[in-house]
């Protein structure tokens, strides 16, 4: 409703300045509806006063404020007479001013009837929302438009009711003032979010690309389909084709960086293309490892299609053809340095996908263990089957890909802080990829952390297990005599 007072308002605003306001606005009618809208306004404000009826938290002079405000438009509303009792309007601008006044006053009984009108109604789930300060911010800031427009009308009705408009302004810069947010509003992001999938297409524009990754990354962080060994076994060699990527990306970016004769930012790519090199020899060795068994049917279309779309178009962002997929007979020709990133801050952008790429290979790792437990029973069946008096146990082969997979993870990290770094010192007159690529960075480290303990100790000047293991003080106990007796340390069992 307050959307459609909105509307007619903007009637209003324009016929203020009409040439013959003057003459529309002296007409008793239009006294009548201006002080027909200044007693909604009234209303309006003695509500948000009182929090609508609703127990609410301290407001910092919010509602002090519409409390004065309804003052002094009680006191305009007096200057313009008595309100108007008419079916029907007298005149045009008579009948705009009375369709904000409706709209208006519908809005606010729908607000009201979320209260409690007797002590033993119950209030509605929406009425501490209604009562909060942020919106009693809201409210003030939008009605202080329809007070200015209801001054500037008055300003035009003649003696003695144009004196009507000094109190509304002087009410409408206090609402405004006080409407306004201290702070950026905040949006909700909804948690957990899966973007639907976005197909990759040939000659996608470089924003439609980076779209494409950032929804291909977010729905591996949050797979729609469950895992599977043939999954596990697709994504671990998804992961190593995507780091092979990255050290093309990588690569061409520190030769850019030597074109733009940017030596402080060399040696930090160059640091850069080593960890991955060390993360993609990980990766390697898982494959090797999954190569050691039979095949366990095909990938589940969820994750395996996320990482393909990923491969694509990290390929095609970093290959010349338009249109390439991994296969043998794709062209692995690189495009030109300064075609990639043009400046610093374009080689900043394309770093912080493949920091992205890299974090979602970093996701796959530390979620393999559905995979593993399932090989694991696996194995322990082929071993009953076969040796049916022994105890069996999991397979040695089972323990070390647990432990390739918790190395590759450990050296991801190591990837990512490294990468991150650099486009920290590639965009440090950006915010806006520094901002991004710390974040990344803390994600990164905070899961590598072993137990919630260490993330609690960060803080401390000492870890928490380092004061548990050190050494007590020394205590001084006096003797009888009043001297101070030998050292005493408390033993240790």
């Amino acid at each position: 409703m307050t959307a459609l007072a909105g509307e007619h308002l903007t009637d209003l605003k324009q016929a203020v300045h009409a040439p013959d306001i003057a003459h529309q606005a002296a007409q008793p009618a239009v006294r009548a509806e201006l002080s027909q809208l200044a007693h909604v306004l009234v209303r309006y404000h003695d509500q948000i006063a009182t929090g609508f009826g609703v127990p609410h938290t301290q407001d910092h002079g919010v509602r002090d404020a519409a409390r004065r405000a309804s003052a002094l438009i009680s006191h305009a509303q007096q200057l313009l007479g008595p309100r108007s009792t008419t079916e029907t309007p007298e005149s045009i601008l008579a009948e705009k001013i009375r369709c904000v006044s409706i709209a208006l006053g519908c809005g606010l009984d729908l607000l009201a009837s979320h209260a409690p009108t007797t002590l033993t109604e119950p209030a509605s789930a929406d009425a501490p929302t209604i009562a909060a300060t942020d919106t009693a911010r809201s409210l003030l800031h939008q009605l202080s438009d329809h007070i200015a427009a209801v001054a500037h009308l008055a300003r035009h009705t003649g003696d003695p009711s144009n004196t009507a408009s000094r109190p509304l302004l002087t009410a409408a810069v206090l609402s405004r003032v006080f409407g306004e947010n201290e702070r950026p509003p905040i949006n909700p992001v909804p948690l957990h979010r899966t973007p639907e999938r976005i197909p990759p297409k040939v000659d996608e524009s470089l924003a439609e690309a980076l779209a494409g990754i950032d929804a291909s990354i977010q729905r591996l962080h949050n797979p729609t389909a469950p895992g599977s060994i043939a999954s596990w076994r697709y994504l671990a060699r998804a992961a190593a084709i995507t780091c092979d990527i990255n050290s093309k990306i990588i690569l061409t970016l520190t030769r850019r960086m030597e074109e733009l004769n940017e030596d402080r930012h060399i040696s930090n790519l160059k640091e850069v293309t080593r960890s991955i090199r060390r993360t993609s020899g990980r990766w390697k060795a898982i494959i090797r490892r999954w190569d050691t068994y039979d095949g366990f049917g095909h990938p589940a279309a969820g994750p395996a299609t996320d990482a393909g779309d990923l491969i694509i178009r990290l390929g095609r962002l970093i290959h010349t053809d338009p249109a390439w997929t991994p296969s043998p007979r794709a062209s692995y020709q690189v495009k030109p340095p300064d075609q990639l990133a043009v400046t610093t801050t374009d080689a900043a952008r394309i770093g912080t996908v493949a920091l992205k790429a890299f974090e979602a290979c970093n996701i796959i790792a530390a979620h393999h263990r559905t995979a593993i437990n399932d090989l694991a029973v696996i194995g322990v069946l082929q071993q009953q089957q076969e040796h049916p008096t022994f105890s069996p146990r999991v397979p040695a082969s089972i323990r070390n890909l647990l432990g390739l997979y918790e190395a590759t993870e450990t050296q991801g990290v190591e990837t990512v802080t490294t990468l991150g770094r650099a486009i920290e010192a590639l965009a440090s007159h950006n915010s806006g990829h520094t901002d991004e690529a710390r974040l990344i960075i803390r994600r990164s480290t905070a899961k590598s952390a072993t137990t919630q303990g260490v993330l609690a100790a960060a803080g401390f000047p000492k870890a928490i297990g380092e004061c548990l293991t050190e050494s007590r003080p020394q205590v001084q106990r006096a003797s009888p005599a009043g001297r101070e007796g030998a050292t005493r340390r408390p033993s240790v069992s």
